[in-house]
């Protein structure tokens, strides 16, 4: 049971932080008055900040989870 909490906080946290960062990094880099970056990488980017925000905490949970279930296993 214990195992189960510590790995949804680890993924809860991570997600917070992800999308803290991921959020402005959109904003700054593809927002509604960037010029930064052409028209055409504005989807691409978008697609890619996604998949960072959810695939980043998804391996940490994962990878604290196995951690875990080694440390259990001993």
């Amino acid at each position: 049971m214990n195992k189960w909490i510590l790995v949804s906080g680890v993924f809860i946290l991570s997600l917070a932080i992800t999308v803290f960062i991921g959020f402005y990094t959109a904003i700054f880099l593809i927002g509604p008055h960037s010029d930064i970056l052409p028209e055409i990488l504005h989807i691409p980017l978008g697609i890619l900040l996604l998949i960072l925000v959810v695939g980043i905490p998804i391996w940490l949970g994962r990878k604290a989870f196995v951690k875990l279930n080694h440390k259990e296993n001993k």
